[in-house]
């Protein structure tokens, strides 16, 4: 992977670096897998980031920030069938001495109004590093803010064993799917029993659980997209639309209505 500026990478010195990223109205252009010394930060603008990283899934919408430690392997996709040509988020690399603090897994974090605050004069800096002492303060206070940033719960942890992560990875892919564990236990060759066991323990999560936090995700980016909320309930599975709303607002504080909306603004 090349460095972000000239062929030096981050320092003490110069320790940070905000970049701007536009999208030319594709759906789904992003990275592959890569890593580097540096702690990365994705910032959405518009549409959804998509990042894998660390054994974690997480989907941003804007408001939210990504947070990937020094020397993870991660990949990142911004999606949204309504994207238009332009901003669709920021990066900042961070250099290793200032991620002290952070944490040491990847964790989509909920940005406060002083951090958006503070990012919108960081992404005016020249050069995206901080021209004098001021933007020093500025990155400080928003690495302060960031550090004690609350946790987002829509995000999965994907689980490490071959047939699990199997398993997971078709969730994911097509959440609606009903198939219930009895039907998983017998393709794994477990019992179910052991199936939600061993679950559990590499994801935090059952498997019902995992499903709705999967499901959510996929809404959001189905909203992005311009779909309906009703549209959306029924192609998830969701047996009535209220019971989608319901799970929504209580799981992201906002009815998928009032998501959709901010999202098109």
């Amino acid at each position: 992977m090349s460095n972000y500026y000239g062929d030096k990478r981050l320092t003490d010195e110069m320790p940070i670096y905000v970049a701007a990223q536009h999208t030319d109205g594709g759906v789904g252009k992003g990275k592959l897998a890569h890593h580097h010394p540096e702690g990365q930060m994705y910032i959405p603008a518009q549409g959804v980031i998509l990042v894998e990283a660390g054994g974690n899934r997480q989907v941003l919408p804007p408001g939210r920030l990504g947070w990937i430690p020094p020397y993870m392997p991660h990949a990142a996709s911004v999606h949204g069938s309504t994207l238009k040509p332009g901003l669709a988020g920021h990066t900042i690399h961070i250099a290793p001495s200032l991620c002290v603090g952070f944490p040491e897994q990847s964790l989509a974090l909920r940005m406060s109004p002083l951090a958006v605050s503070l990012m919108e004069r960081m992404c005016r800096w020249p050069d995206g590093m901080p021209p004098d002492a001021a933007g020093f303060r500025v990155m400080n206070v928003f690495l302060d803010e960031i550090r004690t940033a609350e946790p987002d719960p829509l995000h999965l942890t994907m689980p490490h064993h071959p047939r699990l992560l199997a398993m997971a990875a078709a969730i994911a892919e097509d959440p609606a799917d009903e198939t219930d564990l009895d039907a998983w236990a017998d393709q794994l060759g477990w019992s179910r029993r052991s199936l939600t066991r061993h679950f559990r323990n590499e994801t935090g999560m059952s498997v019902v659980e995992w499903r709705q936090v999967a499901r959510l995700q996929k809404g959001m980016a189905l909203l992005n997209g311009g779909a309906s909320v009703t549209t959306v309930a029924l192609s998830l599975g969701y047996d009535s639309v209220s019971s989608f709303i319901a799970l929504f607002r209580r799981i992201l504080g906002t009815t998928p209505a009032r998501f959709a909306q901010f999202q098109g603004g």
